[in-house]
């Protein structure tokens, strides 16, 4: 695998996914990353330092991605600061208390489903298109999706969150058409649950504990929850030259959670 570009932005890579994905883009051969946060400074000095340690080099950027205005200058202080922006990953996301609320979805109110669309959808439709302006000889744009709540209604709680991914997804086909002929690429990533990331650590301990059952039991066929290396990993490959041809797709890293069948017991399709 080889990464060519020499310079990134990744929203929301204070820890997580999002510190993961800059960690494998430095031991790949990014020189310069920029490590947005919004509140945590202490955990994105964490990544830089990881950065450091892996060969790289960055700078910290701060700022709310729920607020348009201010994405225009997260996207605009990166690119002055690194000296351009050939990689742009929006994996940013509000603490879990301000977007969830355990009702049923014609009962979350309005504010956070809003604030779940401003911080994915309007966040990457504004961030990515500016971002592309300062790719100079083709670039990659990537988006953290979760399909299962892009395409499903079962869990009801997550509505605003799972129409803005859903939106978030089909802007990617957009942009990769529009900004095809520069030679940038445009790919979703959409993971399973990452017991490591950074918002599944703010579920009750009951909830992280029936996830975990529920992938252990066979659900996701590789007996485990995705790791934010194994996401890392996916949206590397797509900022290779390896990955040139390869744009307004989402990519699915789930260990084959999303091949089951929910019409069937468990036991009837995968025989012990």
């Amino acid at each position: 695998m080889q990464i060519t570009f020499q310079n990134a932005l990744i929203t929301g890579s204070s820890g997580g996914i999002g510190r993961a994905i800059a960690l494998k883009l430095a031991q790949e051969g990014v020189s310069k990353i920029g490590i947005h946060y919004n509140s945590r400074r202490d955990e994105a000095e964490k990544t830089l330092a990881q950065v450091r340690e892996a060969g790289g080099d960055g700078v910290l950027v701060q700022g709310d991605t729920s607020n348009a205005e201010r994405m225009k200058t997260i996207v605009e202080d990166a690119a002055q600061k690194l000296g351009g922006c050939d990689i742009f990953v929006h994996c940013a996301i509000s603490s879990l208390a301000k977007i969830y609320e355990h009702v049923l979805a014609t009962e979350v109110p309005l504010e956070k489903w809003q604030l779940g669309f401003d911080t994915q959808a309007r966040a990457f439709f504004v961030g990515a298109p500016l971002a592309a302006k300062y790719m100079r000889q083709g670039g990659r744009i990537l988006a953290l999706s979760y399909r299962t709540g892009a395409t499903t209604g079962g869990w009801q709680p997550w509505v605003g969150m799972g129409s803005a991914k859903a939106a978030l997804e089909s802007m990617c086909r957009y942009f990769a058409v529009a900004l095809a002929r520069d030679g940038i690429t445009v790919n979703a990533v959409s993971p399973l649950c990452s017991d490591e990331a950074t918002l599944f650590g703010q579920f009750p301990p009951e909830g992280q504990k029936a996830v975990k059952e529920w992938a252990d039991s066979g659900w996701s066929p590789m007996r485990r929850l995705a790791t934010p290396a194994d996401v890392a990993n996916a949206c590397a490959l797509l900022c290779s030259e390896e990955a040139s041809f390869v744009t307004g797709q989402s990519i699915t890293v789930d260990g084959g959670s999303s091949l089951m069948n929910p019409d069937f017991p468990l036991a009837l399709q995968v025989p012990k």
